[in-house]
């Protein structure tokens, strides 16, 4: 089925669109043409685009949506759903409690992706420590190319040593070393002084900014050491952020990512939500939020991820210490990246939009232009999104599994009206065509990519 879109805008340079059509076919994106009357009779199926934007589908390196032991918080269905609805054409997914270090934990993710996922989707293994490192080829092998590494309890190597071991094989295999960067000392420090308090902001002040900035510098030195590239997940803080910077200005092979709840949230907003805000780095202050979003804008942090991880009520209305640590971001992101970084801050423009939540995610993950990218020949993964049309976010309206949101009510633009994954239609003027799913596995075996 070839499918036409008529006369949508197409991001050019900086705020610059252009108004084309696009023609795909098989898949792919076969032809982006002003004058579209030849094209017309080659269609099966047209979309009229006026006054939507085309961009290449959102792609999330870093979500949690399916842990067969968490199906209660979230699974392929639900969560890939919430993506479509939030304009997310790929999606990774990230181990959640069960650790990813083996072929046979590997194959249940992808076969349960396949039999239930609407988007595309990679795998990432994990957590990577003295006792599984040895699976590392043989997971690298089968085409995954992200493995997490925490520096912190509860999920870290059990020695430093280890850290820069797992470091140290992941990279010589060929693949990304994914560092959740909080140090450990520093972090046992404030819960010792913190554990007589049940309060919800005592879990943000037992995890400082200068606990992520000390761990981020420590694993770039090490990158260093060994001429590793690491990748820094969910930067919270302006400290962290500096750290990047300067990584990046040493030479150091980095990439690095932030998340909605960290451009949106402060520690201020914990006396409202509670337990609900409670995640892993915690919330900083409104400087922070405001030194990530220049940060995004001036190229030191690469993506935007969401780290989705859902729960129900009942795994955050307990003890703060015993609390659930996540909140449900994936469907949102696009839509709050885009209203507040164009059209209320202006501090980025629509191609750099495009580069912090599709191209350089997919170059992250070595699967640019095939994904990631709006060209002729790239897959035909794009959603149409609409930038004047406000809706408020209401739980009751969300799509992932549990039914409650910390973004309740607050009004963004830019969601998407159409969304093709793999050159089929799966929304349609907000109405979901489940049986065109057509999800594809995304790993470095299954895909083209470009060496990193």
């Amino acid at each position: 089925m070839a499918l036409l879109i008529r006369d949508a805008y197409i991001p050019l340079v900086g705020n610059d669109v252009t108004i084309a059509s696009i023609l795909i076919d098989e898949g792919i994106v076969k032809a982006i043409v002003k004058d579209v009357t030849k094209y017309i009779s080659k269609a099966d199926e047209m979309i009229n685009a006026k006054g939507l934007i085309a961009i290449p589908g959102g792609i999330d390196i870093h979500a949690h949506i399916h842990d067969p032991d968490y199906t209660h918080h979230e699974d392929f269905t639900t969560g890939t759903t919430s993506c479509v609805y939030g304009g997310i054409t790929t999606v990774f997914d990230m181990p959640l409690r069960m650790y990813v270090d083996s072929i046979e934990k590997l194959k249940i993710k992808v076969e349960e992706g396949l039999r239930k996922s609407l988007i595309n989707f990679g795998i990432h293994a994990g957590m990577v420590n003295e006792d599984n490192m040895k699976y590392v080829a043989k997971l690298r092998s089968e085409g995954i190319y992200g493995f997490k590494v925490f520096t912190c309890k509860p999920f870290r190597p059990k020695t430093d040593a280890g850290i820069v071991k797992a470091i140290e094989t992941i990279y010589k295999n060929d693949a990304l070393p994914y560092i959740h960067a909080e140090d450990d000392s520093l972090i046992d420090y404030q819960l010792e002084s913190l554990k007589n308090r049940n309060d919800p902001l005592a879990h943000h002040e037992s995890r400082p900014a200068e606990a992520e900035a000390a761990a981020i510098r420590r694993v770039l030195l090490i990158a260093k050491f060994l001429n590793a590239k690491v990748h820094i997940a969910h930067v919270s803080s302006a400290l962290g952020a500096m750290e990047i910077k300067r990584g990046k200005d040493e030479g150091i092979k980095v990439t690095a990512e932030t998340c909605p709840q960290y451009l949106y949230f402060t520690r201020d907003d914990v006396g409202k939500w509670g337990n609900y805000l409670k995640m892993n780095p915690s919330l900083k202050s409104r400087y922070d939020v405001e030194f990530l979003w220049r940060s995004i804008a001036n190229g030191t942090i690469d993506a935007i991820a969401s780290d989705h991880a859902p729960s129900p009520r009942d795994e955050k209305e307990v003890n703060v210490w015993s609390a659930w640590g996540g909140i449900p971001s994936v469907e949102v992101m696009l839509p709050l990246i885009y209203t507040l970084g164009i059209k209320k801050l202006g501090i980025i423009t629509i191609s750099r939009f495009i580069d912090l939540v599709s191209r350089n995610p997919a170059k992250i993950m070595r699967i640019y232009p095939v994904k990631g990218e709006l060209a002729v020949g790239s897959d035909a993964d794009i959603a149409l999104i609409d930038p004047n049309t406000y809706f408020k976010v209401d739980a009751s309206k969300m799509h992932h599994k549990v039914d409650w949101t910390p973004y309740e009510g607050l009004e963004l633009c830019g969601w998407p009206k159409y969304v093709v994954i793999n050159g089929k239609l799966i929304l349609s003027d907000g109405e979901l065509i489940i049986e065109n799913r057509a999800p594809k596995f995304i790993s470095l075996k299954t895909i083209k990519t470009i060496r990193s």
